[in-house]
């Protein structure tokens, strides 16, 4: 019975958005719910506090990962997105690298996601077949 049940590339895609979009949704999330969550790493990173002071970058973080979830669930610009995604989630590696490794492994599991994304072949969800 499942053997015969299939997706449309446009309804894959779209569950795919929604899969990678909501890593961005939960973070903005937590910048807005739960600051105190990001002020800890950021207060201890020489970089981060010499740059700005740490409640200035939990309003970028929200700001950045609110703008990053919509524009994937969009759809739009999405090569761009995904660089831009991608460099954000450099950054945030950066930030954390003293987390340990778990926080290092879930952070290249959504790099690689951010790369498919960005060579997959769909451009923008009006012209998925």
């Amino acid at each position: 019975m499942l053997k015969n049940l299939s997706v449309k590339a446009c309804t894959q895609d779209l569950f795919f958005r929604i899969g990678l979009s909501s890593f961005f949704l939960i973070n903005s999330l937590t910048a807005w719910f739960a600051p105190s969550e990001f002020l800890g790493l950021l207060g201890v990173n020489q970089l981060a506090s010499a740059i700005a002071d740490p409640q200035f970058w939990v309003y970028v973080i929200g700001i950045n990962d609110s703008l990053l979830f919509l524009l994937i669930i969009l759809g739009y610009w999405r090569k761009t997105i995904a660089v831009w995604a991608g460099l954000w989630v450099i950054a945030v590696m950066y930030v954390t690298r003293l987390e340990g490794m778990m926080e290092f492994i879930e952070h290249i599991g959504v790099l690689s996601f951010i790369l498919f994304y960005y060579f997959s072949s769909k451009q923008t969800p009006k012209t998925s077949q």
